[in-house]
């Protein structure tokens, strides 16, 4: 039985919290003691390794009578986190096609038949 979409969702949070644990545990160790961090660590803070966002996308969905109706609620930011989570969760996966490329190529003036002519790429 495939996974149910929350759950996926969950599961692309829980590795995305453990793969950043370890660097913002010590970031937040240094402002506790009062110590400077670079701008580029709080940056990093404020906006990669802060998972709000995504914590209430997952909340307003599992609040949604159905998962689809609060797929279909979500603004393109919420969708964009979704398809985020799903990433980190290993359920999107670059899909590439087998078939090959095609060039078509014509004829420009009036009245010439079309030509079409197939190239491997």
């Amino acid at each position: 039985m495939a996974p149910k979409p929350l759950e996926i969702l969950k599961k692309g949070l829980t590795k995305f919290s453990k793969k950043i644990k370890e660097r913002k545990d010590a970031l937040e160790a240094k402002l506790a003691q009062k110590e400077t961090i670079s701008a580029d660590d709080e940056h990093w803070l404020d906006h990669e390794a802060n998972i709000v966002d995504e914590q209430c996308v997952i909340d307003n969905l599992e609040a949604a009578s159905d998962y689809e109706r609060g797929f279909s609620r979500l603004d393109e930011a919420g969708k964009g986190v979704v398809k985020k989570l799903r990433e980190w969760a290993g359920e999107l996966a670059e899909v590439k096609g087998s078939k090959r490329k095609r060039t078509y190529t014509s004829c420009i003036k009036w009245g010439c038949h079309l030509t079409f002519r197939r190239l491997r790429v």
